[in-house]
């Protein structure tokens, strides 16, 4: 029998680190490696390499709502 596998992490995920004394967020896409028995956050690096991070340390970013700013933006 298949087992199920928990749902992906949806939103918009970055994973920061730092590289030349600088801060850098790095766009995450998550994959499931069933080696590890779940989901984990893959991320290009400043140098472009595509690399494995630790789940808990990728922050999910707030998603901003576009109807105020519009709203504000008219008034």
């Amino acid at each position: 029998m298949k087992t199920s596998r928990p749902r992906r992490p949806n939103g918009r995920w970055v994973y920061y680190i730092l590289y030349d004394g600088i801060l850098w967020p790095c766009p995450v896409r998550w994959e499931w490696e069933s080696g590890y028995g779940g989901w984990l956050p893959f991320y290009y690096t400043p140098t472009f390499e595509f690399v494995v991070g630790d789940p808990r340390k990728a922050y999910r970013i707030a998603r901003s709502d576009v109807r105020v700013r519009r709203e504000d933006a008219c008034v």
